[in-house]
């Protein structure tokens, strides 16, 4: 059994709007979000450091399919919601603001820490991630990831 899931991109500036308040900083949590039959994308809801609501009814972030796509070997393979802890955000915002990227992906991959679920790897990017199927990545110091959630612990 596999599973074909799109790689999904938005662009850098949404990226950097993340809300970032004051004091401690929010996780973003990626829903699983079905917007027609063809576009299985992520929607981010910033929540306070602890995982409690309230949330926002709209997310802060809805991602775009990409042109291209991954498949992804196992069986079973869950996919579901994912989450992208406040180090990470700063991380891929300070990447940006250094690499000069205009678009951030989300490639879908197996989780090594957690077997059978589905893990997200941020990249930076110059090329525009929904017209060429193979963007070049631009390499930088640590990866952000978007763990699964659950089973990741809060």
């Amino acid at each position: 059994m596999s599973v074909t899931l799109d790689r999904l991109y938005t662009d850098a500036t949404s990226f950097k709007n993340l809300p970032s308040p004051p004091g401690p900083k929010k996780r973003i949590f990626f829903v699983l979000t079905y917007i027609d039959p063809n576009i299985v994308t992520l929607s981010g809801y910033p929540t306070n450091p602890s995982g409690a609501g309230p949330f926002d009814p709209d997310p802060a972030i809805v991602l775009q399919k990409a042109a291209n796509s991954v498949i992804i070997p196992g069986n079973p393979v869950y996919v579901g919601d994912v989450v992208l802890d406040p180090p990470d955000i700063a991380m891929v915002k300070e990447q940006i603001a250094s690499t000069g990227a205009t678009f951030v992906t989300f490639t879908p991959q197996l989780s090594s820490t957690y077997p059978n679920h589905v893990e997200y790897v941020v990249g930076l990017t110059k090329d525009d991630p929904g017209v060429n199927p193979v963007p070049t990545i631009i390499v930088v110091a640590g990866t952000a990831t978007l763990n699964p959630s659950p089973p990741k612990s809060l």
